[in-house]
């Protein structure tokens, strides 16, 4: 029988397949951990484990209130830190900007986190975020802006935030990049369309109004991948 750390370095191997998770799944459900089971089939694939869609979202619901600290035991767990499951597991992690790179060693070598998401966050932190060695398996980050720093409020402090993830060699490995409160400029905007590290992007969300000559230059480079939501 194939034991638990091979089944979990298969999931982390091929993290976009379903079928490792799967597997795991059934082999908790040999192994009495039926719950845990359930929930990931349900999270696979909602249509084949539940009558209909409602009742699939109330039972992944019941099941992980019941066993979210257990599922969740060995991650980093600091105030202000929120970790949700995708397909089964623990992948997105939603933190302060600040303490998530006051404990960055603490997330930065996790195989299954896949998509970060930093709050509160200034051009400071924006360029020691993109200073650092990033896990190969983000693939998935969304930056929002301190809103008590106000440093969107006249445009041009915003550009440093873009210009450090547009020159970041590491967002080579991003397929989704969101800037949330974040003013965009034309500075900005031209780093983005024009920087070499970004072709993997599968969606670039942006804010602002979606009519401006400033997205002209990125809806060339993104096509339909980039998203304007107003702000």
């Amino acid at each position: 029988m194939t034991d638990e750390p091979a089944l979990l370095a298969a999931i982390h191997a091929h993290p976009d397949e379903d079928t490792p998770r799967l597997a795991y799944a059934d082999w908790l459900d040999e192994n009495g951990r039926p719950e845990r089971a359930a929930f990931i089939r349900l999270q696979c694939d909602p249509a084949r484990s539940a009558d209909d869609p409602d009742e699939a979202e109330y039972l992944v619901s019941e099941l992980e209130d019941r066993n979210r600290t257990q599922w969740l035991a060995g991650l980093p767990r600091f105030p202000w830190v929120t970790w949700e499951f995708r397909r089964g597991f623990p992948e997105i992690v939603i933190a302060p900007g600040d303490l998530f790179l006051e404990r960055y060693e603490s997330f930065a070598h996790l195989p299954g986190l896949r998509s970060v998401c930093l709050d509160r966050m200034g051009n400071a932190l924006v360029r020691d975020l993109a200073s650092r060695p990033w896990h190969p398996g983000w693939v998935e980050l969304e930056l929002q802006e301190d809103p008590m720093a106000g440093i969107g409020s006249w445009g041009y402090e915003s550009t440093p935030a873009f210009v450090a993830i547009a020159r970041c060699e590491q967002a080579r490995q991003l397929r989704r990049l969101q800037f949330s409160l974040f003013t965009l400029t034309t500075i900005a905007a031209r780093e983005l369309a024009e920087s070499p590290h970004l072709e993997h992007l599968e969606e670039l969300h942006l804010e602002g109004d979606p009519a401006s000559s400033w997205f002209a230059a990125l809806r060339v480079r993104f096509g339909d991948r980039l998203v304007v939501d107003r702000d």
